[in-house]
């Protein structure tokens, strides 16, 4: 009792000096802000006729969805390319929103290549710009949004949908033509060549190994896709239909004839306009005076600045972005099979999550998923962290793409999940594959000769087919795996066992569907989490609210245990290439593999 009283008081006087500290932060930031931005917009008044009628936006390939951290000389080095981001998009226009003299934006998508959860978050931005301009600018109409596709992905073209005006290319394509999944099965292949594929799983739902071990679809994965499409088909009408307002029965139509000419879809009211890139200003502006039209880069330092009231609250954010294995994180210039080429390391992560909980100025943290699972044991390692983080502050899970299997495992801790509703997500279950090399070694006439003292020293083998006692061991590990995944999600979602008995056994469920099924709180993009994260950190309602990347700290941070009040209160490229040749050179992919309980999501699955 003496101990509690003691760190109650320790933790008022900390929160106490945490007030007066954010006391002084606001303050002085607010007299900062107002002398940055009267310098710049008397600057701006000088400059005033340069001002475009419309901010050029270009998107020219892939699109991430939260900016890299990166160390500041990157920006200094020649040819680097800042990747494009959905956070970058909704920075930009809500510095546009704050000009009364812009009249919108303008999209270009030359090779724009989304999924379709990333184009239902640019929708959302795109509302989410039209209430800005009209809360922040006095305005009576919300500044417009336009995009002018030349080519882009089907998924691209549902975001542009949500467009005030869409104008297409004489020449380009209306290519929504619906959505497949055709996984590639080579058991034959593998067994011409002499390789065996031995797979074992506790979840018939469990498809990442199916390609190696079946020649057609299984019944079960036959049914998962037909659940899956059919989730992300009605979203992809919704979408079009609700964007462009058509009914459903005639997007689907138009689907079901596409591709489609633009001349084509100028007539089935997809399109608004047809022109080439020249025609924009004269098409966007009055008849005897063409919309000027300038690139965000060139007109940034031109655009009217807004003095913001002082942030209510922090909320921290740690990114997990891949296959999750243990060690530390890697990226690789080229993709690995299977994990991809990104690496979420169990050691990197604890650091940054630790380093979330040991920050004082945090209100609360949103961790951004974006992961297809991995290592068994490297995903209990981040459960563990996250969890003490959520019994210290509040930690939202925002789901990108996909976050299913061990990155389903590392969300359920979570206190609140959000995700879009094409995400991926779910696949609660376990596999562990290897291969039988024993055949292939005869063919080319190589063969191991062992010494081995214990019975079960070969069960990893390379030469070692899994049978009897062998297959008995696997099997029993997998299921005390698989039991640990489910009780994690018990206790993290307080589901009935029974209940998820029909949500588990592999199954992969679009956001949409999770929601539904109780494993996801809330559909939604980034900022819906920070929302849900300042309401559950009790900031106050409708203010704005400062997001902060977490950063790896420079010294290693122990692990720190929950006292007992706390317990209550719960509720570079060369480098990169580097990497991979080590990675693959030194065995370590092989024995992730081959000697880890691994949940993977199958990467044949649908993203659009």
């Amino acid at each position: 009792m003496i101990i509690e009283t003691t760190t109650r008081r320790q933790d008022a006087t900390g929160a106490k000096r945490l007030s007066i500290w954010r006391r002084i932060r606001n303050k002085t930031g607010a007299i900062w802000q107002r002398l940055i931005c009267s310098l710049s917009n008397q600057r701006r008044r000088l400059f005033k006729r340069h001002l475009p009628n419309y901010v050029v936006i270009t998107i020219d390939g892939e699109l991430r969805e939260r900016d890299p951290e990166t160390p500041w000389y990157y920006d200094f080095l020649p040819g680097y390319r800042a990747p494009q981001t959905i956070e970058g998009v909704q920075r930009v226009l809500r510095r546009v929103a704050d000009d009364p003299d812009v009249h919108g934006v303008l999209f270009l998508l030359k090779g724009a290549a989304i999924t379709l959860a990333q184009a239902q978050n640019l929708a959302a931005i795109f509302d989410r710009f039209r209430r800005w301009s009209v809360e922040q600018s006095d305005r009576t109409i919300a500044q417009q949004v336009v995009v002018y596709v030349e080519q882009c992905s089907p998924s691209a073209l549902v975001a542009a949908s949500a467009a005030d005006k869409l104008i297409m290319a004489p020449l380009a394509e209306w290519n929504v033509v619906g959505l497949r999944a055709a996984p590639l099965f080579v058991r034959e292949t593998l067994a011409r060549l002499g390789v065996e594929m031995q797979v074992v799983r506790v979840a018939p739902w469990k498809t990442a190994a199916d390609a190696f071990i079946y020649d057609r679809l299984s019944a079960e994965a036959r049914e998962q896709y037909a659940w899956l499409l059919d989730s992300l088909f009605a979203d992809v009408v919704e979408g079009i239909s609700q964007g462009r307002r058509l009914d459903a029965e005639t997007v689907r139509s138009l689907i079901d004839r596409a591709p489609l000419t633009a001349t084509e879809a100028l007539s089935a009211g997809l399109v608004d306009a047809l022109a080439y890139e020249d025609e924009l200003p004269a098409l966007l502006g009055e008849a005897d005076k063409p919309a000027t039209l300038k690139a965000y880069r060139r007109v940034q330092r031109l655009l009217y600045r807004r003095v913001h009231p002082p942030a209510a609250g922090t909320v921290g954010v740690i990114s997990l972005i891949g296959s999750i294995m243990p060690g530390e994180s890697r990226s690789f210039p080229t993709p690995l099979p299977l994990f991809g080429d990104e690496i979420i390391g169990s050691a990197t992560a604890q650091q940054l999550i630790r380093a979330a909980r040991q920050d004082d100025t945090l209100d609360a943290v949103v961790v951004h998923v974006d992961s297809p699972g991995g290592s068994a044991l490297a995903s209990d390692l981040i459960w563990r962290e996250l969890s003490l983080l959520n019994a210290e502050k509040p930690v939202i899970i925002y789901m990108g793409d996909v976050a299913a299997s061990g990155g389903y495992y590392i969300a359920a801790p979570g206190r609140k999940i959000v995700a879009q509703r094409a995400t991926l997500t779910g696949s609660i279950g376990v596999i562990v594959a290897k291969a039988n090399l024993q055949d292939a070694f005869a063919k080319i006439g190589a063969r191991r000769d062992e010494v081995k003292r214990g019975a079960h020293a070969g069960i990893y083998g390379d030469t070692t087919q899994w049978q009897g006692d062998l297959i008995e061991r696997i099997e029993h590990t997998l299921h005390h795996v698989y039991d640990l995944f489910k009780q994690r999600v018990l206790e993290g979602r307080r589901l009935e066992p029974m209940q998820l008995d029909e949500l588990a056994g592999g199954r992969v469920w679009t956001g949409a569907q999770a929601l539904m099924h109780g494993l996801v709180d809330a559909l939604g993009d980034f900022q819906t989490a920070v929302e849900i994260a300042a309401a559950e950190a009790g900031l106050p309602v409708n203010r704005r609210i400062d997001t902060v990347i977490v950063s790896a700290p420079h010294r290693w941070l122990p692990p720190e245990p929950l006292t007992a009040v706390q317990s209550l209160l719960a509720g570079g490229r060369s480098q990169q290439l580097a990497e991979l040749v080590g990675f693959v050179l030194d065995g370590e992919l092989v024995n992730l593999l081959e000697r880890e309980q691994v949940w993977l999501l199958a990467p044949y699955l649908p993203k659009s």
